[in-house]
């Protein structure tokens, strides 16, 4: 029984670890395209669709998971959220000062300082209009969960 646990833990966060990097990797290659005026898939061909590949199969893993539509919808919200509250912090507050403060209370955040000083020089500046919109859908997935928990409460 604890190993049932353990690997249904286990499959859950890889999952979510999954769909999280999908959808962080999607964010700059769909800034950097919209600011060159090209399509995703021509800009970064193996970054876009190893993007949708991880969010698809992570989908499918959390729905599995998750048993129903509802918490399948509610969990992709939260983790829409995530990826998109990030780019408005990056935006608001500056990216080199959010880096910095992230570099003295974050520990061990000197070992991923160089891909996170790449990724906010290359497409911070892009992403706050993307960061916006997956907040939206975030908020819209949430909902639907909601909805749909509450129609099934009454049936």
């Amino acid at each position: 029984m604890l190993e049932k646990l353990f690997q249904h833990g286990a499959l859950h966060t890889g999952a979510h670890l999954g769909f999280f990097s999908g959808v962080g990797l999607l964010l700059p290659t769909l800034g950097k395209a919209w600011e060159l005026q090209i399509k995703p898939w021509l800009y970064s061909p193996y970054g876009f669709y190893i993007a949708i590949g991880l969010i698809i199969i992570s989908i499918v893993l959390i729905g599995f998971l998750a048993g129903s539509v509802s918490r399948l919808m509610r969990s992709v919200g939260w983790l829409l959220l995530i990826p998109g509250i990030l780019a408005l912090v990056f935006a608001a507050f500056g990216e080199m000062q959010v880096y910095s403060w992230a570099d003295n209370h974050i520990t061990g955040f000197s070992v991923a300082a160089p891909a996170v000083h790449f990724l906010i020089e290359e497409s911070v500046p892009q992403t706050a209009i993307l960061g916006g919109f997956y907040i939206l859908l975030g908020i819209g997935f949430l909902w639907v969960g909601r909805r749909i928990s509450r129609v099934a409460d009454y049936i």
